[in-house]
């Protein structure tokens, strides 16, 4: 091929797709052409959107805290929910979007809400109920008669649920005294931001106005001390410190809160303690609790020298497998000078201190530090009686799934079928015979495996409650003026309101 029939192949290359295209529109040209709302879009989607955590709530939070709608394809639209209809989808309306989006649920992930805490939520003490399909709800046990329980709810009213849909029942202790819980208000709580050194103290009984003010800028100013966010503690840097002193506690006490975080989460808890601005300078035990680890250590001051021990070995908590988020109990008999650790119900560890010399009696604090920077959240904080009662390895505490299983608080069990609930007393049936048992007798009563296989049918919603109080699963018959119509197999047709609920997720 000569040197001239080469360049007359190569330029005929070039040119022959620019012909091809004559006919075809510059990109300027197509978005005029475009409608507004679809050019909206691809200006929003060329924007880097923030990835939201899809395994956890948390994450979420972390990310974008404030209301938000996320599509499957990732985009995510901040505003505010505005409705919802079942033939044309979700009414959303953005701040810089005129008018409201109409949002096809197909395409709908989430839709993050913004939700409102009542004080009933916070003083009561809820009956934990776990359906196999996953759903968990909590509320007052009424009863249960002809295969339906009834639970009082604060965000849904009573509630029916099928017997054969329950996995689980743990009972509220309501018999046992609550000397505390919150946190409600700041008034008695103390703050220690590590960045200045400043102590924000408690501002005692019937503080004034102008206090409560006072003290809520300074904590709001200060970098890095614990803020009262709707019923939680939260903070995101590390040496902060939030506490407070009781007058006086049980001899035998249980602490529970909820635990959220993000990432990495390192906290110490101390609890007996005489300190508020150190966790290790005063007399006080210390739980250590990463999500891989929990060590227990008492620091004790003699002589005006501080010093600390561990309390033989750890225990393995493994939290990260829990989602970011755990409910945290610590039982504490002072007599006996017994600690025991429990997670999300789950009996993980016994410490016994064997020094003679025990804590100072007005050693009656409770003080969280916060060990690293990513965010910490605490809510839900209970200090209550505790029964002293602890697992004894040699007692049965599982259950074969062909029957209803019951345990005490003593660690023992019994076997046959749950037959009622009334008056505060089950009605449960053996091989020897029908009985009544006191139901603040009862940790928790397995169901049998009658529906094991149940899962939620495509197409539902999950609910998710605020402040981890559960979640709820079924498909949106009605969602207006603040009210969400679920209907599922458990439930049948339930009405909740929208503001217990923080999380709507689609599809699953």
């Amino acid at each position: 091929m000569s040197q001239i029939t080469q360049i007359v192949i190569f330029f005929a290359v070039l040119i022959i797709p620019l012909n091809a295209q004559k006919n075809i529109l510059p990109p300027k040209a197509i978005e005029d052409r475009l409608p507004a709302r679809i050019l909206i879009r691809k200006e929003i989607a060329l924007q880097p959107s923030p990835q939201l955590g899809t395994s956890t709530r948390l994450k979420a939070k972390e990310v974008l805290k404030e209301e938000h709608i996320q599509l499957k394809d990732g985009d995510i639209f901040r505003g505010k929910f505005s409705g919802f209809n079942l033939t044309e989808g979700v009414y959303w309306k953005h701040p810089h979007i005129s008018p409201e989006l109409i949002i096809n649920p197909e395409h709908v992930k989430h839709i993050q809400l913004t939700p409102r805490e009542t004080t009933k939520e916070l003083d009561y003490n809820p009956t934990k109920v776990t359906l196999f399909s996953g759903d968990e709800l909590s509320g007052e046990l009424k009863s249960m008669a002809d295969g339906v329980l009834k639970l009082d709810t604060w965000y849904g009213g009573q509630i029916d649920i099928k017997q054969s849909s329950i996995k689980s029942l743990i009972p509220s202790f309501t018999s046992l005294k609550t000397v505390y819980q919150g946190p409600k208000n700041i008034n008695d709580w103390t703050f220690y931001d590590p960045s200045s050194g400043q102590i924000f103290s408690k501002l005692g009984e019937n503080p004034k106005t102008q206090e409560i003010e006072t003290k809520k800028k300074q904590i709001n100013l200060a970098h890095g001390t614990w803020k009262l966010n709707n019923g939680s503690f939260e903070t995101k840097t590390s040496q902060s410190r939030v506490g407070r002193q009781f007058k006086e506690l049980p001899e035998r006490m249980q602490l529970d809160f909820d635990l959220d975080w993000s990432s990495y989460l390192n906290l110490y808890i101390n609890f007996l303690t005489d300190k508020l601005d150190s966790y290790s300078k005063g007399n006080s035990y210390c739980l250590r609790l990463n999500t891989s680890y929990a060590y227990l250590y008492k620091y004790s001051l003699q002589n005006g020298i501080a010093g600390g021990r561990n309390m033989g070995s750890n225990v393995r908590v493994n939290l990260t497998s829990l989602g970011n988020h755990a409910r945290i109990s610590i039982r504490i008999d002072r007599k006996k000078n017994i600690i025991a650790l429990y997670v999300n119900e789950k009996f993980l560890k016994k410490w016994t201190d064997t020094q003679r010399e025990g804590l100072p009696a007005n050693a009656n604090g409770l003080l969280f530090t916060s060990m690293s920077s990513n965010l910490i959240e605490l809510s839900h904080i209970k200090i209550s009686e505790w029964n002293g009662k602890l697992p004894d390895g040699n007692k049965s505490t599982t259950q074969n799934g062909t029957e209803d299983f019951v345990l005490f608080a003593n660690e023992d069990s019994v076997s046959g079928k749950l037959v009622g609930i009334e008056n505060g007393k089950i009605k449960f049936k053996t091989t020897f015979a029908e009985i009544p048992i006191p139901i603040q007798t009862i940790t928790r009563i397995n169901m049998a495996h009658r529906n094991p296989t149940a899962t939620p049918a495509k197409g539902t919603v999950r609910a998710i409650l605020h402040k981890t109080q559960g979640q709820v699963s079924g498909s949106i018959r009605s969602w207006k003026n603040g009210k969400i119509s679920l209907e599922s197999d458990s439930l049948g047709a339930a009405l909740f309101d929208q503001n217990a609920f923080e999380r709507i997720e689609f599809d699953n």
